[in-house]
C-alpha cells in the first residue's frame, strides 16, 4: 500500500498500536453524536476494529480505512473510510477526526488526498453522506468539491432520534485542491 503524504499529514494503514487512541476519540460524545457506532468503545472493541482494518485491501474493490496522522507529530488523529464498488467506477468516503484537531484543515487535506488517489485510479464518482445536523461535516464536503444532491428525510436513527441524512457526490472535475 502506498502511504499518502500531504503537506502536513500521512495517511497510512492502521497498526495495532492505534487501538487505544481510536477508542478514545470514537468514545468522545462530541465525535460520536452523529455517527452510527455505539459509544463508548472500549479498548477490546477498538482492538477488534483495528484487527479488521488490517485485513483490508486499499487497492481493490471493497472497504479500506486509512489512519490519519500528522507528518511532524506521528500518532493517530483520525481515520478516513473508503468503499470502492466492484468495477471501480464509484467510491464512498467518510472521515472522523479527534476533537482536539477539529477546525485546522486536516479533514480537507486528508479528503482531498484520498479523492486525488481515487480519481487517479479510475474512480469516476465519489459519494459521501452525513447527518443533516452535522453542519461541520457538510461544510467540509462542500469545501473539498462535493455537491449535495439529495436529502433523505428521517433516514437515520441516531441515539433515539430520527434524523435527516444529506447525500453528496463529486466527479474529478469538481475536486478543489487546496493552494
Amino acid at each position: 500500500m502506498t502511504v499518502l503524504v500531504t503537506r502536513r499529514l500521512r495517511l497510512r494503514r492502521f497498526s495495532r498500536e492505534d487501538a487505544p487512541v481510536l477508542a478514545r476519540y470514537r468514545s468522545d460524545p462530541c465525535v460520536a453524536r452523529y455517527q452510527s457506532w455505539r459509544s463508548p468503545i472500549d479498548r477490546a472493541e477498538a482492538e477488534a476494529i483495528v484487527a479488521g482494518y488490517l485485513t483490508e485491501n486499499p487497492d481493490g474493490p471493497g472497504f479500506f480505512q486509512y489512519a490519519i496522522e500528522r507528518s511532524q507529530r506521528p500518532g493517530l488523529i483520525g481515520d478516513l473510510a473508503v468503499a470502492i464498488e466492484t468495477g471501480g467506477g464509484r467510491a464512498t468516503v467518510g472521515i472522523t477526526l479527534a476533537p482536539d484537531v477539529h477546525h485546522r484543515g486536516y479533514g480537507t487535506e486528508a479528503m482531498t488526498a484520498v479523492a486525488d488517489r481515487l480519481f487517479a485510479a479510475g474512480v469516476q464518482r465519489i459519494t459521501a453522506g452525513c447527518d443533516a445536523r452535522n453542519t461541520a461535516s457538510a461544510k467540509l464536503l462542500r469545501r473539498v468539491g462535493f455537491e449535495q444532491h439529495g436529502r433523505e428525510n428521517q433516514y437515520v436513527e441516531q441515539r433515539g432520534i430520527h434524523a435527516d441524512f444529506l447525500l453528496f457526490r463529486m466527479s474529478g472535475e469538481q475536486l478543489r485542491r487546496p493552494s
